[in-house]
């Protein structure tokens, strides 16, 4: 096994006290806010509860981010 995949304790985030969920959305993305963008659009309360600093993350997951060879794509 690979030391690289072991969980780890993160060195400046103390974490925070349970119960913890994940929640991945395929197929959302952060888009541009336009006319165009569907999940802006959409009539989203539990989206928009959840929506605050420091309760979610942005990744990158296209492109050179999940092994493609350039972010041509996007």
């Amino acid at each position: 096994m690979s030391s690289d995949l072991v969980l780890r304790k993160h060195r400046s985030w103390p974490g925070v006290r349970g119960p913890l969920v994940l929640a991945i959305l395929d197929g959302v993305g952060i888009g541009a806010g336009d006319e165009g963008d569907a999940v802006k659009l959409a009539r989203t309360p539990t989206l928009d509860r959840l929506w605050v600093p420091g309760a979610r993350a942005q990744l990158r997951a296209h492109g050179t981010a999940v092994g493609l060879p350039s972010d041509d794509d996007m």
